[in-house]
């Protein structure tokens, strides 16, 4: 396995992108009234793209102990533990009704749990360490709770009228679940057999290709949706927020499952350039 297939420049690229598409899915799920919490995300917004435009200042080719990138993550650092504390109190908000936002807390526990490992990398970034992978057990346990999150998003922001597309959202969103309930008993196996076994390899390889199958299926959702052929409630930037997650998750997984080398070879981690800011 190489934990070194995606550099650390594209690494920081990714997550800042995600995080700063979370703040303005946030912003835009607030309600008006709720001012003081609009403009909170509008500032995160604005340090995430500081930080993204600081970014591009460094070389790509910048390895993790080079001073530039130890600083970047320095300054990286605090703005995303801010926005982490910043999403954790409006989920714990939520959670009693005392907010006026439009995002479930179950929800933000998936935002805030990519915000987490975020700043797991950072801890090692910072001290100019090359981050340790997480374990495919770890690395299932967040992004199959994603994927899961995405077709269950997916399917809650159709139009009533789009039964045929739900009922193909309705088996992706099966096959999830049922994924999870696998990773917690093969979890469970690890107590006595070392990691990475074989039926825990084959489960990375199947998981991978349901994911590479949903990805494809949303992506041609997509393109209905800008020719104005799929009646819906959301957003471009929500739609295709699915994809650089996707692909990073392509990409860790095929450290286990080689199989997957080719698609996670193609696949982009930047996030599409969208026409208009909100949408």
């Amino acid at each position: 396995m190489t934990s070194n297939m995606i550099p650390v420049w594209d690494e920081h690229l990714f997550w800042l992108e995600v995080l700063q598409d979370h703040a303005y899915f946030v912003r835009d799920h607030l309600s008006v009234s709720e001012a003081e919490y609009v403009n909170t995300a509008q500032q995160y917004i604005h340090l995430f793209g500081e930080l993204l435009s600081l970014l591009h200042s460094i070389p790509r080719t910048a390895q993790y102990h080079d001073e530039a990138m130890i600083h970047f993550a320095k300054r990286a650092w605090p703005v995303a533990k801010g926005y982490y504390e910043f999403e954790g109190n409006l989920q714990s908000l939520r959670i009693d009704n005392k907010v006026n936002l439009n995002l479930s807390p179950t929800y933000l526990n998936g935002t805030l749990g990519e915000n987490q490992e975020y700043l797991r990398i950072l801890t090692f970034l910072a001290q100019g360490k090359n981050p340790v992978p997480l374990s495919l057990v770890d690395l299932m346990d967040l992004w199959l709770e994603d994927q899961l999150g995405h077709v269950v998003l997916f399917e809650n922001i159709l139009d009533p009228i789009e039964l045929m597309v739900t009922r193909q959202a309705e088996v992706y969103k099966s096959r999830y679940q049922a994924f999870i309930i696998q990773n917690r008993h093969l979890k469970g196996y690890l107590r006595f057999k070392k990691p990475n076994f074989s039926r825990q390899k084959e489960f990375a390889n199947d998981v991978g290709k349901t994911t590479i199958e949903m990805s494809k299926f949303i992506n041609s959702m997509i393109m209905k949706y800008k020719e104005n052929k799929l009646l819906n409630k959301s957003t471009l930037r929500f739609l295709e927020h699915h994809f650089p997650e996707t692909c990073y998750f392509i990409k860790k997984l095929s450290y286990y499952a080689p199989g997957l080398h080719e698609e996670a070879s193609k696949c982009s981690l930047k996030r599409p350039s969208y026409s208009n800011e909100s949408f």
